[in-house]
């Protein structure tokens, strides 16, 4: 099978889909269909692998309470046309669908070429004014889209305000094999001091106020506590004046990507107090580390977390309850060793191998 994914978010921009649409590729490739990846050109982009093809320039827009991407240059249906013509696509796999630029571009161009299209949305959000004003055009192209998958029910449950779609639900992946615990003992947090680790881009979405507000109570508790954020973003600057004043209990390392198991599993707890998301890939990411999780209480992450042992689950922006749930859980190591036996268990439902063969049986169905 001939395979094309579309996203406009793509290396070197790290986040969730961008580790979505990677680690489908690879699965796809691993199991003999050739796959071409359709992106854009990006700042510090380095040389790619030899699927991905880019066209137009991305840029940053701040969209749903985060920093997104759009892409611009003349011509962009046409060269996506040119692209799935020549790569003789099977079928199109658009990420972020009814979304700018290529969300809507690439469809279109693969609609002129008789090429079927599957579309996975991957947002969670309250409300969407474009939606509401363009329900109409974009309920007619919905309708187009010959499959529609979800990450999570919550995101139905967003999409549904605005349109009526038949939906797959099919959850983001985790490579199991990549992400793997590496010998942090529970009771180091208290005898070397905990360590705790805040990964994810930085901008507002994510939270890091929260925990950064909370580390004086926790620092008031375990004087050796460090916290190491993990990530780059429009906001990094503000977020480092913002520490200042806790010196060494925190420590900015910028953006990683192949050291992220070591700084997973080197962790005694991951803390995560986004205040949106659909789904939340880094807690599986932490799962699979084995590594013990406190995370905000939303609507992503109950669907994920289920009850589950494997996490804590604190209102997003109350510091207080963030320190003391960080207090009691660094005391209690019996308790973060069962957590994270659970949460290795977890991972293992969404290993990446099964999440692409639900996707592949979407094609099939598609395809006839």
């Amino acid at each position: 099978m001939r395979i094309a994914l579309v996203s406009e978010f793509y290396h070197p921009h790290v986040g969730g889909v961008t580790e979505h649409v990677h680690n489908l590729a690879e699965q796809f490739r691993r199991l003999g269909h050739e796959v071409t990846i359709l992106t854009s050109n990006m700042v510090g982009q380095e040389p790619d692998e030899d699927y991905v093809r880019r066209i137009g320039k991305s840029l940053v827009v701040y969209s749903n309470g985060s920093f997104s991407r759009l892409t611009a240059g003349w011509r962009l249906g046409h060269q996506a046309e040119d692209i799935l013509r020549r790569e003789r696509t099977d079928i199109v796999h658009v990420h972020s669908a009814l979304v700018p630029t290529l969300g809507l571009v690439v469809p279109w161009a693969a609609w002129r070429l008789d090429i079927p299209v599957v579309g996975t949305f991957h947002s969670w959000f309250r409300h969407q004014v474009p939606f509401r004003v363009f329900r109409r055009p974009l309920q007619h192209w919905l309708d187009r889209i010959a499959a529609k998958i979800a990450v999570s029910e919550p995101v139905i449950e967003a999409m549904s305000r605005y349109f009526k779609a038949e939906w797959d639900v099919i959850p983001n992946g985790v490579n199991v094999g990549y992400f793997h615990p590496n010998g942090r003992r529970p009771t180091d947090a208290l005898r070397r001091g905990p360590r705790l680790l805040f990964l994810g881009r930085l901008d507002p979405r994510n939270g890091l106020d929260t925990i950064l507000e909370a580390m004086p109570m926790i620092i008031k508790r375990h004087p050796n506590t460090q916290l190491v954020v993990a990530g780059d973003g429009p906001m990094r600057s503000y977020y480092e004046w913002r520490a200042r004043s806790l010196g060494r209990h925190v420590r900015f390392v910028g953006r990683i990507y192949h050291e992220r198991p070591e700084y997973y599993s080197t962790a005694d707890v991951y803390v995560c107090p986004t205040n949106k998301a659909s789904f939340g890939i880094t807690l599986l990411e932490s799962m699979a580390s084995g590594t013990p999780m406190i995370v905000s209480d939303i609507i992503g992450f109950r669907e994920l977390i289920n009850g589950g042992r494997e996490a804590v689950l604190v209102p997003h922006d109350k510091p207080a309850a963030w320190a003391q749930a960080t207090v009691q859980l660094v005391q209690d190591p019996e308790r973060r060793t069962s957590m994270g036996e659970a949460g290795l268990l977890k991972a293992t439902a969404y290993a990446w191998p099964r999440v692409a063969t639900q996707v592949l049986g979407v094609y099939e169905r598609v395809l006839g």
